[in-house]
């Protein structure tokens, strides 16, 4: 599980958006859009779970569930090779029945099987995307009043 630090900038109902640094293994992550960047730099916002009733200013830990998105990456990237190869054999194999060309009929098949499963994804992620199996969730609180106390202690001695 990946977790990050960050301060609740916004409640959303029973999420809160969450300001945090972009950390480094985000640049290569296919779900860096979904998390709002302000501009060129580090700072980004992510909407996510507010289990623990976290408040704006207060600072959460979340935490990111890495099984979930593995199995949705093998999805991602193993589904359309396969469709694609399947389809590419499937094509080769019936060619002759419908007396064509097995090169040409195989890659027209395998293509649509490409492209049909890229269908399939686009729906399974909009399906994904109103889950909220797959957004982080706010699993620590340090309450805006805690901290001013904790900063106003230190000043003191």
């Amino acid at each position: 599980m990946a977790r990050e630090t960050g301060v609740v900038t916004q409640i959303k109902g029973a999420n809160a958006l969450v300001k945090t640094q972009r950390a480094a293994a985000c640049d290569g992550c296919s779900e860096k859009s979904t998390c709002h960047s302000f501009g060129g730099s580090r700072e980004m916002e992510i909407e996510a779970l507010n289990p623990a009733k976290a408040s704006v200013g207060d600072t959460v830990t979340i935490e990111f569930g890495t099984g979930g998105m593995l199995k949705l990456s093998l999805l991602l990237y193993i589904f359309p090779i396969a469709a694609l190869l399947a389809g590419a054999i499937l094509g080769n194999q019936t060619a002759s029945t419908f007396g064509v060309d097995a090169s040409i009929f195989s890659a027209i098949v395998g293509f649509t099987a490409l492209f049909a499963s890229l269908a399939v994804l686009v729906k399974l992620e909009k399906k994904a995307r109103q889950s909220d199996r797959y957004k982080p969730s706010i699993i620590a609180v340090k309450r805006k009043a805690e901290q001013q106390a904790a900063a106003k202690c230190e000043h003191c001695t």
